[in-house]
């Protein structure tokens, strides 16, 4: 995080991951920041969720966005530990508490606080079970990923970004039947390799997540045209959605299915407001050690293509929402001006 000396850093845990959250406290004060715990235990994140009337989630957060004001760096431990409670909430209402979030992310947006979120915390036997995942592959397969050549990893993105930002048109196709084509808008490729330094906040990049290794871009919004099918299954809300479908027309989702599980997707989706609908960004996924699971870190995978809908602010785009889903591929051939980046899976430069 390149943390200076006096700057506040707040840091947002659970319960379940509160020794992360104080040995990170303690470096952060180690390095001569100051470090803010804001503590949220499972028990009341679920009794919230269900409980409350819907008219809560609408209420201003003012000691929160006050505590933003005065925040330079964030650090999030994941999400709640077992997330197989989802299974008693509408989809609609999950929606809606996700909306609820929206003042929270301007804010970020607005005060450029940069934000590290740290996937350990999320990493749980319950999340493991709940989405049919190997627990022990599962932590395995972080600590490799998180035990990488991040400089590799610069410069692989350094090259991919080149491309990208002096070309027009571009197009994604996979086996399994995705076949779009959109067009770049001269904005600059962010690179999240781990590091937030200093080339970074010049480019407008001010989060990561680690594991790291993806680069991404927020294209022209309204020249997405095509099918996206996510030939790779992903964990949301309790269940693994799988074969989720696209169809974009002038950049705006016009249809969208799925083999399995849809209802999940389609909650939050229906409970989102804003831009919800529109194209919005596309990765490449850099992390030579990291593997495919379902969960969190697949869109970081060597070679894998991700294509988002909703906010894109935060990479320099015109969508604003707090509702935002990048699903992944790992077969995608990705053309730029007819120059292949990734061919098969793999990348090509």
């Amino acid at each position: 995080m390149q943390l200076k000396t006096d700057e506040q850093v707040t840091i947002f845990t659970f319960d379940h991951s509160l020794e992360y959250a104080k040995n990170l406290a303690l470096e952060v004060e180690k390095g001569s920041g100051v470090s803010v715990t804001v503590l949220q235990t499972n028990d009341f994140y679920w009794s919230f969720l269900k409980e409350v009337p819907e008219s809560q989630f609408k209420r201003q957060q003012r000691a929160l966005l006050s505590l933003m004001d005065q925040t330079d760096a964030i650090i999030q431990l994941g999400g709640p530990k077992d997330p197989s409670n989802f299974s008693g909430v509408s989809g609609e209402r999950i929606g809606k508490f996700i909306q609820s979030f929206q003042q929270m992310q301007d804010k970020i947006t607005e005060k450029k606080i940069r934000t590290i979120n740290l996937l350990v915390g999320s990493v749980t036997e319950e999340r493991a079970k709940t989405y049919g995942i190997n627990f022990n592959r599962w932590t395995n397969m972080i600590d490799q990923a998180l035990n990488v050549d991040h400089t590799e990893i610069t410069r692989t993105a350094g090259r991919l970004a080149t491309m990208i930002e002096h070309s027009r048109d571009a197009r994604i196709t996979t086996p399994s039947g995705t076949d779009l084509r959109f067009k770049f808008k001269g904005r600059p490729v962010h690179i999240h390799d781990g590091i937030l330094d200093k080339s970074d906040i010049q480019q407008g990049t001010f989060f990561e997540t680690l594991p790291a290794g993806t680069i991404d871009n927020a294209p022209d919004e309204d020249s997405a045209n095509g099918t996206v099918v996510y030939d790779l299954p992903f964990a949301s809300v309790g269940k693994m959605v799988k074969g989720l479908r696209f169809e974009f027309k002038n950049g705006r989702v016009v249809k969208y299915s799925a083999e399995q599980n849809l209802d999940p997707f389609r909650g939050q989706y229906q409970g989102a407001t804003g831009d919800k609908e529109r194209f919005a960004d596309i990765a490449i996924g850099l992390n030579p050690r990291d593997e495919h699971v379902g969960v969190f870190t697949d869109g970081i995978v060597m070679g894998t293509v991700g294509v988002g809908i909703g906010s894109n602010v935060g990479i320099g785009g015109d969508n604003k929402n707090v509702f935002a889903f990048r699903g992944s591929m790992s077969k995608s051939t990705f053309e730029v001006d007819g120059k292949r980046l990734v061919h098969d899976g793999r990348l090509t430069v």
